[in-house]
């Protein structure tokens, strides 16, 4: 075959490919371009025509700059006599990632490379040209897809310290500060729960696209995971410049979304850190403005706090709290109390006990419930600690009506994500199996909050455990979120009032009337009442007047280890002779 070129004059020059490299040149699925030593387009193969949309006839006699962008069109015969002047091979040989230009004007990325040649004493260079914008797509695809988070479109986490890390060197000797804001979302649970995930999913991407819209375009937002959000911006040194762009944030949630025809609010609490300050890297940042967002959510939501050194050694405590925490799990460091429930009539019989949880935290000594309960609920730990509970309490019920000592129902609270598990009735049959306590003698207290999270699976559960024949009782009654319509949607078995309402009682009206209410209501509904906190004859007397018919309190016994209630059960006569007197 024979291919002809053009060279600098209108003559044309006629040379010999041979046949097997010409039926490879115009075979080639790559683009081929011929050029001379000028720059001069000598040759091209169908390929190349395909991919740079000019026809041979256009393209042969002209340069080879017309197929690149600026800069490179100017200064490509520059390189060309550079390398006759040298012959540096600084390209040839060697493939490269280049842009080249279509006739239409449009760019594209291509991988090139460059082969030298002499045909006839003529020096040529043949350019390989292969189109990469579809791999170049699917690379930055990939690269999008490994860098956002696919759902609302902010940058993941794993993109963000990388951001973090440019935008606070960008701050630093300069008259602007790195404002780090992170936003928790608050009450995001129970829409989840109360609706489908579809919602909850929605609503997360307005959610974004509002904040996004809020912010500055230069600014960087990333979802953190779950209902938290990540937002960097560079304000002016100005104090109150990270404050005014919390609140537009808070302000900016405060009208609905409406979700699938749904009016949905939400509200946020907002912890904030800065740069330059005591975060010396992208990660302290980030950690400080988390620290400063549950400073926000405990002081009830929907605010904003700043980072403050003494909330880092705070949180640090609780960090250390939470690991001896998941130990104590692990070694099962707890003890449970038991403390006797009783009938307010004389002899005042004991009718009930209430396992009472105990942590003997090795040197700190015993740690009060109240103290790591919360804790315990908000890292995911108390559905662990509720089955080491409900073992113990039924072994231990077991060994006293085993030794004839009681006979009564154990009670063992169960938090709300224990109870709404799907496994928890299997759990709770396999506790009565191993210990041999009759289901008769374990009672399940919840609280009120099981309502909120899932109504319809707490009456599932409360139903099928009394096919089980185990009763439940609802503890801490009217702290919550307390109504006829959820006493009358969950069928549970005994109301429990809440100590708060006993305390002051008789003397308190406002107790008064609450107490009285929820007697009035569990009559009518065929519900036993205890009232807790039960401490002295006066509280005694008021609740024996208005009906109440079961107690538990300091006035009648205090929380007691396995050991010590047992000696003091076996001294019955002392225990149920007298009509007056509490027994311990």
């Amino acid at each position: 075959m024979k291919v002809t070129t053009t060279t600098g004059n209108p003559s044309g020059q006629v040379f010999a490919l041979g046949e097997l490299s010409s039926a490879i040149f115009e075979a080639a699925v790559d683009a081929m371009i011929v050029i001379d030593q000028f720059g001069i387009i000598n040759a091209l193969n169908p390929a190349a025509e395909n991919t740079f949309g000019f026809s041979r006839a256009e393209l042969i006699g002209c340069n080879v700059a017309a197929l690149m962008p600026e800069p490179d069109a100017s200064n490509h015969d520059g390189y060309l006599l550079a390398h006759a002047k040298t012959g540096e091979r600084k390209i040839i040989g060697k493939g490269r990632e280049v842009v080249g230009k279509r006739k239409d004007g449009s760019l594209f990325p291509m991988h090139l490379s460059i082969g030298e040649l002499n045909i006839g004493g003529q020096r040529l260079y043949v350019g390989i040209c292969h189109d990469i914008s579809i791999r170049r797509q699917m690379l930055e695809q990939i690269t999008y897809m490994a860098t956002h988070d696919s759902l609302t479109g902010c940058v993941n986490r794993n993109h963000l310290h990388d951001n973090l890390q440019r935008l606070m060197l960008e701050c630093e000797h300069s008259n602007w500060q790195l404002v780090v804001l992170f936003i928790d979302l608050d009450g995001f649970k129970q829409i989840n729960d109360h609706y489908d995930h579809d919602v909850g999913d929605r609503l997360l991407s307005s959610l974004a696209q509002r904040l996004q819209g809020t912010v500055g375009k230069n600014d960087l937002l990333a979802r953190m995971g779950g209902d938290e959000f990540l937002i960097a911006s560079k304000q002016p040194r100005e104090r109150n410049a990270p404050r005014r762009l919390a609140q537009r944030l808070l302000d900016c949630l405060a009208a609905p979304f409406e979700i699938n025809g749904i009016e949905l609010r939400v509200r946020a609490s907002i912890g904030i850190s800065l740069h330059p300050g005591p975060g010396q890297n992208s990660d302290q940042l980030v950690n400080d403005a988390d620290i400063a967002m549950y400073q926000a959510k405990a002081e009830g939501g929907n605010c904003i706090r700043f980072f403050r050194l003494a909330l880092r050694d705070k949180m640090e405590a609780i960090f250390r709290t939470v690991s001896r925490l998941r130990k104590a799990i692990e070694f099962n460091q707890f003890e449970l109390h038991y403390q006797l429930q009783f009938e307010l009539a004389p002899p005042y019989r004991p009718s009930g006990l209430e396992a009472l949880l105990r942590w003997h935290d090795g040197s700190n000594g015993l740690i009060p419930p109240t103290h790591f309960i919360p804790l315990a609920e908000e890292y995911g730990l108390m559905p662990a600690i509720s089955r080491l509970v409900l073992e113990r309490a039924c072994g231990d019920n077991k060994i006293l009506i085993s030794e004839g000592l009681l006979d009564v129902p154990m009670a063992v609270n169960i938090c709300s994500r224990s109870f709404l598990q799907s496994d928890f009735i299997g759990q709770v049959s396999s506790m009565l199996a191993k210990s041999g306590l009759p289901a008769s003698r374990l009672e399940i207290e919840i609280t009120e909050s099981v309502a909120i999270h899932d109504i319809t699976l707490a009456t599932q559960t409360i139903l099928a455990l009394h096919d089980i024949g185990v009763e439940v009782s609802m503890d801490d009654f009217g702290t919550g979120y307390s109504s006829p319509g959820t006493l009358k949607s969950l069928p549970v078995d005994r109301l429990k009032i809440d100590r708060s309402f006993i305390s002051e009682l008789p003397n308190n009206d406002f107790d008064r009337a609450i107490v009285q209410a929820i007697l009035i209501v569990a009559k009518s509904a065929g519900m036993q009442v205890v009232a807790e906190g039960i401490e002295n004859t006066d509280q005694l007397n008021f609740l024996q007047q208005n009906g109440c018919s079961h107690g538990q309190g300091y006035w009648y016994a205090k929380p007691l280890p396995l050991a010590k209630l047992k000696a003091l059960l076996r001294d019955k006569e002392t225990v149920f002779d007298s009509e007056s007197s509490p027994i311990a």
